[in-house]
């Protein structure tokens, strides 16, 4: 009768420092970094903030052809029609101010154009680096 808890203590102590070097390996010695993602991966909010990221560092950089392979990369057909596309969504869904005037200027300035976008064409936006 008495093998039986010293059994389970030592079972007990083997899943606990087995889980333990298994923590340690996955996350300190060996973790997984991804490298190159694909952003159409991406869940469609985070999708959505992808491309609003995209516009925001456009207008801090000013790279038109940077830009335009960020987007490329989004895997979309035609991207001009899907950037057009996307940023009237964005407009009429009510989104960030800030965000919609990134949007705006980006679509712009690759000759993208809709008569929703021209109050946001107009205008700066109060905070540009919002």
């Amino acid at each position: 009768m008495d093998r039986i808890p010293r059994i389970v203590g030592w079972l007990a102590l083997g899943l606990l420092l087995g889980a333990g070097l298994g923590l340690v390996i996955g996350w300190v010695v060996w973790p997984l970094e991804y490298v190159e993602a694909d952003p159409t991966i991406l869940e469609d909010s985070y999708f959505d903030d992808y491309v609003v990221m995209i516009a925001s560092a456009y207008s801090l950089e000013e790279d038109l052809s940077l830009a335009r392979e960020r987007l490329n990369g989004m895997g979309s057909g035609n991207v001009d029609s899907w950037y057009l596309q996307f940023t009237v969504d964005q407009i009429l869904a009510g989104a960030d101010e800030t965000n919609l005037f990134f949007l705006v200027k980006l679509a712009s300035d690759l000759g993208l154009y809709s008569p929703v976008m021209e109050p946001y064409l107009a205008a700066e936006p109060a905070n540009k680096n919002g």
